[in-house]
């Protein structure tokens, strides 16, 4: 059966600008409108010098999961991004093909695992690890690999981190939709709070901004009930009645960002 499920005991998420639960509820009141001139996210919880080294989409990534995995018990980590670290990737290229030598600390951050490999550092948390990218169904390719942890390990938690940027000038042609650099983290256990299942769509759908954000703006929402296609999948997802109630408690622990 294409489906499977999972309890959201607490979620957070992370842009310039949004770091609060009001800034989130007012961009997605305001049809997802992102903040002119947004002030940076905080990065207090990454060491210093880790900080200074890290690239400002992994700051966010990184911010997220250590504010979320705060005093949790933590069995298995899923960081997830369609794009990674293209940035630095592209920059790191460009001063090559200039004559310059490559940084091996740059180049050793251009790695894809790269938040989570700093993340398991940054915790002093000896715990597995995936690092997944796949294309428009990386948040979903995330979710079903931390359920599949899960249905073997229910009473377990997964700390599943999603994140993202728009791409670098090179690339822009293929970006769709406009929006920030992004971090969506999320602490599951075993469960039917939500359950998503998955079809074929009879025809590609066009291209659209990134999945999480539209889910960021669903969690915020009273719905129960919504759909997230992409080119391959239309992912139905289906909310219990008791998660809705409590969904308030777990949104006021954003603000420990």
């Amino acid at each position: 059966m294409n489906s499977f499920s999972f309890t959201l005991l607490n979620w957070l998420a992370l842009s310039p600008g949004l770091t609060e639960p009001g800034h989130w509820q007012q961009w997605a009141q305001q049809d997802m409108t992102w903040p002119e001139n947004p002030a940076p996210v905080t990065a207090n919880l990454i060491p210093p010098m880790m900080r200074r080294r890290t690239s400002p989409l992994s700051k966010i990534a990184l911010q997220a999961a250590l504010s979320l995995a705060q005093d949790q018990p933590i069995d298995y980590i899923v960081f997830a991004s369609r794009h990674g670290e293209l940035a630095r990737t592209t920059a790191l290229i460009e001063s090559i093909l200039q004559g310059e030598e490559a940084s091996p600390t740059h180049f050793a951050q251009t790695v894809h695992n790269t938040a989570a490999g700093l993340f398991t550092i940054a915790a002093n948390r000896p715990v597995p690890v995936s690092s997944i990218a796949a294309g428009r169904d990386t948040l979903h390719s995330a979710l079903l690999d931390a359920a599949a942890y899960l249905a073997e390990f229910p009473d377990h938690r997964v700390l599943l981190v999603d994140f993202d940027a728009p791409l670098p000038e090179p690339f822009q042609p293929f970006d769709q939709g406009h929006y920030q650099s992004y971090a969506l983290a999320m602490l599951l256990t075993g469960g039917a709070g939500y359950q998503i299942r998955w079809e074929t769509p009879p025809s590609p759908e066009p291209e659209t901004g990134p999945a999480t954000l539209e889910l960021i703006r669903q969690l915020l929402s009273n719905q129960h009930h919504w759909q997230l296609t992409t080119d391959r999948h239309r992912w139905i997802w289906q909310r219990s009645v008791m998660t809705e109630s409590n969904k308030a408690s777990a949104i006021p622990n954003q603000q420990q960002c």
